[in-house]
């Protein structure tokens, strides 16, 4: 009778694990999603629980479980699951599970199923960072991807920041993130974006726990603010901190700057006396600190090259400036400590400056102290402009950053501590693009011109590089740049780069078999040959977020137009000119004689932020500057 109690419990507990399998298993059909989540999504957090447990500053432990829907091809790299491990960071667990649309699972990995290989990025000579990963081709979309893993590191310096909506077409169902801080750790949060979501949030000494469901896809907006300035994220710093075995206490960027000084700067700025003595050599006829400065930098671009070194600390520790000098390369950390040396060897202050690198400008956040950055530059202080140095180019003139680290809050290490500064801004009257040409028309529709572009600021940055393409490829880009002109041919190109003055040439001959176009004894043109506007903006009938408009410049143009033999102009259209508060816009043409005219162009775009609502107003305002550039006149045929 026993044997026969038992037998039917057992036979119930699996009937029981069956079940609740196959209700989890019901969970992931894709059928059951709701339709708010699936709008405008390319892929769906189911869920995500992320906790951080903090046991000391040196140990931690990062515990992930995520569940990913993917709809479809786009939606893949959100499926990627990986995780980095170091000698100072740990894999104690690291699993996923494939499902299909019916909530089948089709393919397990264990922590033996996932390839390892390095983190080595492109341009690296080496790291000691490896990366454990899985690959999943999909047979048919959507399928679900469960991803855990549990990571234990022994630096505390980074705790990784809370950010549930990761990108825009990602839906979240459910994000938790939790911090546990059982000894009570002293420890800064800082929220930013909460405005416009509803998250549930509860705080102690001992736990920190925020929560966040239902938010449907975002979608990108032209012209938008970056990602990070849109959406909730909680960055989190302990006021004391271990960088791998390398201890520190800081609350604010001062004593912040100060550690980061102390430990992982000084002392690495030692040079062979030989190199000291050729310094002092190369610098002894200029006048003045900074024409100092200037030689010893384009004395850094001839002798190194950039190449990413990241081994332990020396993701945040420079390499030793005497190494640098014997070995002719390092990162952004060892050349701009190896160019500051140089300069301390001639007594020029100049200082380690820690900086986000994009194009989408980052800002060191002056609020909140804590590891930060991916980049390094040096500032040199000079009586009438911090003078900013991009080590790792061997192209960029001295004193010009570009757009990579322009406008933007940095932190500055100096000994005694960390100051907050800002990067030199480019305003839109140094950003200049000066277009001339001297244009021929031909009786058969031809047109010949010879044109001249000059380049400043950073209309300068954006266009210099090509210099370093191959004849065939400048030409690609030439006739790509002006893809409007049908049949153009690039006859010749002159490239000019003046480093003084920080000014590139492009001289460029051109020549098109069919510019014109006949209307019975009348040939129709385009007086605006060189500088249609390109822009193609999209209507938003809600549109969410603010405009901005990162950076201004100005664009200038004019043409001397050589008339077809026996044709001349008629009445000249009057000048058009359009201004808001964006920018400024003229065009106009001047008759010079019967057979010659002059074609004016000016454009200036303002940068700004401004409410969203001014941004169906920018767009009517390129529309205009797009349809007078394309505009037509009529040659009369004598």
């Amino acid at each position: 009778m026993l044997q026969k109690i038992l037998l039917v419990s057992v036979v119930l507990t699996l009937f029981g694990i069956e079940q609740v399998t196959a209700q989890n298993n019901v969970k992931l059909q894709t059928i059951l999603l709701d339709s708010t989540l699936t709008k405008n999504a390319n892929a769906i957090v189911r869920s995500e629980d992320v906790t951080i447990e903090i046991n000391s500053i040196t140990s931690v432990v990062i515990k992930t479980k995520r569940t990913v829907t993917v709809l479809n091809k786009y939606g893949n790299g959100y499926a990627d699951s990986y995780e980095g491990y170091s000698p100072s960071r740990k894999i104690r667990k690291l699993e996923a599970v494939i499902y299909n649309a019916l909530g089948k699972e089709i393919k397990k990995y264990k922590k033996k199923d996932f390839h390892d290989r390095s983190a080595v990025s492109g341009g690296s000579l080496m790291e000691d960072t490896r990366i454990k990963y899985f690959e999943y081709t999909p047979i048919s979309y959507p399928y679900t991807l469960t991803f855990e893993s549990e990571i234990e590191s022994s630096s505390s310096a980074f705790i990784q920041r809370w950010k549930p909506i990761l990108a825009y077409r990602l839906s979240i169902e459910e994000s938790k993130y939790k911090i546990l801080n059982p000894k009570k750790i002293p420890l800064r949060l800082k929220e930013t974006n909460f405005e416009n979501y509803s998250i549930d949030k509860n705080k102690n000494d001992e736990e920190v726990t925020y929560a966040i469901s239902n938010v449907s896809a975002q979608l990108p907006e032209r012209y938008g603010p970056s990602h990070n300035d849109i959406v909730p994220i909680v960055h989190v710093a302990l006021n004391n901190f271990s960088l791998e075995g390398v201890k520190g206490s800081a609350t604010d960027w001062k004593t912040f700057g100060k550690w980061q000084y102390d430990k992982l700067i000084s002392g690495r700025n030692k040079l062979p006396a030989e190199t000291i003595k050729k310094i002092e050599t190369l610098v002894a006829n200029a006048k003045t600190p900074k024409e100092k400065a200037k030689l010893i930098y384009e004395y850094v671009q001839g002798k190194t090259r950039y190449i990413s070194v990241q081994l332990g600390i020396g993701g945040w520790m420079p390499f030793l400036a005497e190494d640098v000098d014997r070995l002719g390369y390092g990162d952004c950390k060892a050349l701009t400590n190896y160019t500051k040396a140089l300069l301390d060897s001639q007594n020029i202050p100049a200082y380690y400056t820690i900086v986000y690198g994009d194009r989408g400008r980052r800002d060191i956040d002056d609020e909140f102290a804590s590891m930060q950055g991916n980049h390094v530059i040096l500032n040199i202080p000079d009586e009438e402009e911090d003078i900013w140095l991009e080590c790792t180019s061997q192209t960029l003139p001295f004193d010009f950053i570009g757009d990579f680290t322009d406008n933007r809050n940095v932190l500055v290490i100096k000994p005694e501590g960390g100051e907050i500064k800002k990067t030199k801004k480019y305003i839109p009257e140094e950003n200049i693009l000066h277009t001339t040409a001297t244009v021929n028309l031909g009786v058969d529709k031809t047109m010949s011109a010879t044109l001249k572009k000059v380049s400043q600021g950073l209309e300068y940055n954006w266009n210099y590089d090509i210099q370093f393409e191959t004849p065939k490829d400048q030409k690609l880009y030439y006739k790509e740049y002006w893809g409007y002109i049908n049949n153009l041919e690039i006859k010749g190109i002159e490239l000019k780069d003046d480093k003084d003055t920080v000014e590139f040439t492009e001289d460029i001959e051109v020549f098109c078999s069919s510019y014109a176009k006949k209307v019975g004894s009348r040939l129709l043109i385009s007086p605006n040959i060189f500088s249609w506007d390109q822009s193609n903006l999209p209507k938003y009938d809600n549109r969410k977020t603010p405009l901005v408009i990162s950076r201004g410049y100005v664009n200038t143009d004019e043409y001397i137009i050589n008339l077809p033999e026996g044709f001349i102009m008629g009445n000249l259209p009057e000048k058009k000119s359009i201004e808001t508060v964006f920018g400024k816009y003229s065009y106009e043409l001047e008759k010079l004689s019967e057979t010659q005219i002059k074609f004016k162009r000016f454009l200036k775009i303002i940068d700004g932020t401004f409410p969203k609502e001014k941004y169906e107003e920018y767009r009517k305002f390129r529309s205009q500057i797009k349809k007078i550039d394309k505009s037509r006149i009529a040659l009369k045929q004598q």
